[in-house]
């Protein structure tokens, strides 16, 4: 494995199985730690400079690629030395096996051909009646539902009750809704590993998200993300929000090995940044013609948001890190590839299922087994959960936060 690969802690991935997935486990319940990116850049006023420099510069691009070359040079090398050290008669014996493997791993590429066009099959079929949910939700359905739902009760030919001209009152009172609001939200508060994520303001926000979509890449080795969001969302004038994973083994069994991990700009309307906050702050001048004189200084400081999940850290060079940054870093791919699997194997999929909470209580007898409602009367007020997201290092360069 290279050093711009990151292993991704199999037992915090999966779920259940998609159409064009094959999961493990549930997803353990862990959240996103994004921010810690920058953690070995230097802070100060100079902050603005250094991130333009990171986000246009290439050179450590090509440097890790460089290094990647190294690294198989010399896995070769080590391998050659091995088989030297073998008696002759065994290393020929060694080296035909070796040639079995060979055939072995040409018939794993036909296996993998093979299972990604499977799964994209699979996944064609199901793309239709999450387009068509979409619609439902949007209100582009209302009348046609609302025709049926008149038809089939008038095919019942009951006699409504007290209790039923109530809820009729009541129905008539909402007539005027459209489609099924705030559904997404809905379904993202009841996935603890996504909804511990989510601040009172994100949710605001969120209410404005239409359609959240899946797409499998056509080789099998990866997926993107999609938020689809109204126009009348007063936070950003993206319509979509993206977020791009590449897995070459994503459809083994292996622990995956996250190879690139992309989000996106998001275009933030004036004041209306839920990522950063302005902060002001006043400072004396030490030195200068200015000495003593007090100044105020507009600051931007880190905000706890769902929204970081689009600014993912950058795959660093893991030989320039120690063990403690490394692990660090590591822990904060492993806590945004669950969010990532938890939309992927778990939201989008049975999307209807969260919104009424029934996938939750089905999820945790499955986890834990017995009844949901037994364990969640265990649970209750046993634990309180920190917020994953890491605190900005003393120092450390926080990315511009842009607005139009």
């Amino acid at each position: 494995m290279s050093e711009s690969e990151i292993p991704i802690d199999q037992n915090a991935t999966g779920g259940e199985p998609l159409p064009n997935e094959e999961n493990e486990d549930a997803v353990e319940e862990t959240g996103l730690a994004l921010a810690q990116a920058n953690i070995d850049d230097d802070g100060g006023d100079g902050g603005d400079e250094n991130t333009e420099e990171d986000n246009n510069g290439h050179d450590d691009d090509d440097d890790d690629d460089d290094g990647d070359d190294d690294d198989d040079d010399s896995d070769d090398s080590e391998d050659e030395d091995f088989m030297a050290e073998l008696p002759s008669i065994v290393r020929h014996r060694v080296e035909k096996m070796k040639e079995l493997n060979g055939k072995r791993d040409e018939i794993m590429e036909d296996y993998l051909k093979e299972r990604a066009a499977l799964e994209k099959k699979f996944a064609d079929l199901c793309n239709p009646l999450y387009a068509e949910r979409a619609k439902i939700i949007r209100g582009e359905r209302d009348e046609d539902i609302a025709v049926t739902a008149k038809s089939d009760k008038e095919d019942e030919n009951v006699e409504k009750s007290d209790g039923d001209e109530e809820s009729d009152e009541e129905e008539d009172g909402n007539e005027n809704l459209i489609g099924v609001p705030e559904f997404w939200s809905c379904c993202i508060q009841n996935i603890e590993v996504v909804s511990e994520l989510v601040t009172e303001q994100d949710n605001d926000c969120l209410i404005h998200l239409e359609n959240v979509t899946c797409h499998d890449f056509e080789d099998g080795k990866g997926f993107e993300l999609k938020f689809h969001f109204n126009k009348d969302n007063p936070y950003f004038s993206n319509e979509i929000l993206t977020k791009r994973y590449e897995i070459p083994n994503l459809l083994l069994d292996d622990e995956p090995i996250l190879k690139n991990v992309t989000g996106c700009d998001i275009e933030w309307k004036a004041n209306m940044c839920l990522t950063f906050r302005e902060v002001k702050k006043k400072q004396r001048s030490k030195s200068g013609k200015r000495a003593g004189q007090i100044r105020t200084v507009t600051k931007k400081e880190r905000a706890d948001s769902f929204f970081h999940f689009f600014s993912p850290p950058k795959i660093p060079n893991m030989h320039e890190m120690n063990e403690d940054e490394a692990d660090a870093i590591e822990e904060a791919f492993d806590h945004d590839y669950d969010v990532a699997q938890s939309f992927r194997s778990h939201i989008i999929p049975k999307a209807v299922m969260w919104f009424t909470g029934e996938a939750m209580h089905d999820n945790i007898e499955q986890m834990m087994g017995g009844t949901a409602e037994a364990l969640l009367s265990q649970l209750q007020g046993n634990q309180t959960i920190e917020s994953p997201f890491p605190q900005a290092t003393n120092g450390s360069e926080e990315p511009e936060c842009k607005q139009s």
